[in-house]
């Protein structure tokens, strides 16, 4: 009984291992055909990007060259369509509403359209991605535009586009396959082409269904869709040129860079832009502008200084420093940042051309351009006689071009824009804007009406030369008013009446002087007399001595030896007029080079705080020294190492600039010196740590250098101005 069972209980695991063994054979048989499926349509299926996966159609070999011919043409006529996007900021033309269906304003003005004729004659036309859509005249509220078309997806974006320029222009490259019917094939049927342009995060992917059916040596075939992939990074340019136009409409980084310049490079000097505000202590000033020419040095300005942005993390980014705080905060205005992304394959461009017109206007009576007299002076203030006060108005375009030098198998590929800089009043445009009314300020005063004293004399004469001074002008303030009185005749006298009051101050200026400010009150019952000095300004020529501390065995010492500036050596002078009280401020800058020996300085008479700096373009080095001290007696030592101190490590070749001296003194400009000279002659402090051989330069000979000060007051008698 129980060997029964042994047999039965065999049988069952018997059919039982013959049952699993037919399930793994199903099984293999299974994962085997899976397998050949899955190679042969791997070998089938061509990927043509990371998001498109493109199954290419298998063509008998002789064929081959004909499916490659089609899809260079295919490759050809997308390259071409995509350089025109790139050119014109994303489309792919203005007059053709069948391919682009956008409707654009285009004038030859650029600052009243809505796309930039390149040039006067040009066909390309590029697009603003912002700008002021309302006339430049806007008053009220003035509306902001951008003309940036979409990337994917909407009837009009790049890739439908793209699209449509394939579709009109693949026959006329495969021009029915012309060198292959030459061939002996023949094209026995051609359908329509219908192409879709796949914008993918690398490159762009086009597939075009285009049937054809051709025959060759008995042998027929039918084309059902041919493909392309286009390494050019769309994407990316695209959303770095998005982000640099954004910038501009949010923060108006173009126009604050722009005012930033015209604010560097304006004051009161007909050979510099007229200032935004400022107040001279003068009357009946000489000075005035062109209208067209301060349009020529906007033009001339924007030229310049529009190249300088820069994005932050680009391929062409490079930061640049300067000695100049100015410079330096003109400079860091150019650049842009890009929060939370690096394109370092990337370039961005910023142009401004002087052919493309700009809006500009300046609150000016007419082509000239004055200050305008200010009343409400508050007493006892000698100036804000004349206010120069001027209102900019500019709209201009700039041109921003993204460029990926590595794109289309390093051919590079340019992507063009144009944003709209727009000032008015001296301020960003934006869409809040509301127009200033420019008041005319009274040239007259009430004050004037009020001249009820008896004749007052006031005498004028030059501190310098003794003489009267002619044609100096009076003007009279009482109790925040202003009034014009007159003017000196050639006996420097003004006889005249004054307005009646108490604590009045008689004003008196001259061109080429020094304003002067007096307390005078007139008498309704006397006749009084007012007589002033004023000092004049000369434009002398001017020369820069030094007198060096030399190192000897037993230290440094002061040399009173005048010695000329070397072609390397360079001094900047900075001269504060310390004034009695009843002058205006004044103060006077220049820079003498070494080399050319060349330089002039206006100059009045006066005490100054002379402020100079001598500069030496060399690069100074003190090597690495070994320093011992004793601890205990001589025979207990402690030594370290004194690190090198190098000051023109960080420099540009032949950029060093290594401060060598200068001077801190109060000097005396007379007025004798002045009159009896043409040449200024200034002194600074030279440190000559230059002339210790390199080798034995040690670091407490840098301490010398914090020392100017106190070397110009222990020789200040030798340190004082001469005149030659």
């Amino acid at each position: 009984m129980k060997f029964t069972k042994k047999i039965h209980s065999r049988e069952r695991f018997l059919k039982s291992r013959s049952a699993q063994a037919t399930i793994f054979m199903i099984v293999g048989l299974i994962i085997i055909i899976g397998g050949g499926i899955f190679f042969y349509s791997t070998r089938q299926s061509q990927p043509l990007s990371n998001e498109a996966n493109i199954v290419q159609q298998q063509v008998p070999l002789q064929f081959d060259p004909v499916k490659s011919y089609a899809e260079d043409c295919l490759s050809s006529v997308s390259i071409e369509g995509l350089k025109i996007i790139g050119k014109q900021g994303g489309y792919i033309s203005f007059s053709n509403r069948t391919l682009n269906r956008e409707a654009f304003t285009i004038t030859k003005n650029p600052t009243e359209s809505e796309a930039v004729s390149f040039t006067g004659n040009s066909d390309l036309k590029i697009p603003y991605w912002w700008h002021l859509k309302s006339a430049n005249s806007c008053k009220g509220s003035c509306e902001f535009s951008s003309k940036k078309p979409d990337l994917r997806q909407s009837d009009n974006s790049i890739e439908k586009q793209l699209e449509r320029h394939i579709d009109s222009r693949l026959d006329y490259c495969i021009n029915n396959f012309e060198p292959f019917t030459q061939q002996g094939f023949s094209v026995l049927e051609k359908g329509k082409s219908k192409s879709d342009v796949i914008i993918s995060s690398n490159d762009i992917v086009v597939v075009v269904d285009y049937p054809v059916k051709m025959e060759s040596q008995g042998t027929t075939i039918d084309f059902r869709q041919f493909a392309a992939r286009i390494p050019v990074n769309l994407e990316r340019i695209y959303e770095l040129s998005e982000k640099v136009a954004n910038l501009e409409a949010k923060h108006h980084y173009i126009e604050k860079h722009v005012l930033n310049a015209i604010a560097a490079f304006s004051g009161v000097d007909s050979k510099k832009l007229p200032p935004m505000s400022d107040m001279k202590f003068e009357l009946g000033s000489s000075i005035s502008w062109q209208k067209s020419d301060i349009k020529n040095k906007i033009t001339g300005l924007l030229t310049s200084y529009v190249p300088l942005f820069q994005v932050d993390g680009t391929y062409n980014y490079e930061r640049n420093y300067f000695d100049s705080e100015l410079k330096q905060r003109i400079y860091d205005s150019t650049i842009l940042p890009i929060a939370n992304s690096s394109y370092e394959d990337l370039s961005v461009y910023f142009t401004y051309l002087d052919f493309w017109p700009v809006y500009f206007d300046l609150n000016c009576k007419g082509e000239r351009c004055i200050p305008q007299s200010a009343s409400g002076l508050i007493p006892l203030v000698p100036f804000g006689i004349q206010n120069y006060k001027f209102a900019y108005d500019l709209s201009f375009p700039v041109l921003v071009e993204v460029n990926d030098p590595y794109a289309l198998n390093g051919k590079g590929y340019s992507f063009n824009f144009f944003l709209e800089g727009n000032i008015r009043n001296n301020k960003f445009l934006d869409a809040n804007f509301n127009p200033l009314e420019v008041s005319s300020l009274s040239e007259s005063s009430q004050l004037c009406d009020l001249k009820t004293s008896k004749n007052a004399t006031v005498n004028v004469i030059d501190s310098a030369t003794k003489k009267p001074a002619e044609e100096a002008q009076v003007l009279y303030t009482l109790i925040g008013e202003s009034c014009f009185i007159g003017q000196t005749d050639g006996e420097g006298k003004l006889k005249e009446q004054f307005p009646i009051g108490i604590g009045g101050v008689a004003n008196i200026i001259k061109e080429g002087y020094i304003g002067k400010a007096l307390e005078f009150d007139a008498s309704i019952d006397e006749e009084k007399q007012l007589n002033a000095e004023i000092n004049p300004i000369y434009n002398k020529k001017l020369v820069i001595k030094k007198k060096n501390v030399i190192k000897t065995p037993q230290g440094w010492a002061f040399s009173n030896q005048a010695l000329d500036l070397n072609e390397k050596e360079k001094a900047v002078v900075t001269l504060e007029r310390i004034g009695d009280g009843t002058e205006l401020e004044y103060s006077s800058f220049a820079e003498y080079d070494g080399k050319t020996k060349d330089s002039s300085i206006e100059i009045a008479p006066g005490l100054y705080s002379a402020d100079i700096t001598l500069t030496l373009n060399e690069r100074i080095i003190v090597p690495e020294k070994e320093k011992c001290e004793n601890i205990v007696g001589p025979l207990i030592k402690k030594c370290f190492t004194i690190p090198k101190v190098d000051f023109g490590e960080k420099s540009l070749p032949g950029d060093e600039q290594f401060p060598e001296g200068g001077l801190k003194l109060n000097i005396t400009i007379s007025p004798e010196g002045l009159a009896g000279s043409g040449t200024l002659v200034l002194y600074v402090v030279s440190i000559g740590i230059a002339d210790v051989p390199e080798q034995d330069r040690v670091i407490e000979d840098i301490e010398e250098m914090n020392k100017i000060e106190s070397y110009s007051s222990k020789n200040k008698e030798v340190l004082q101005p001469e005149f030659e």
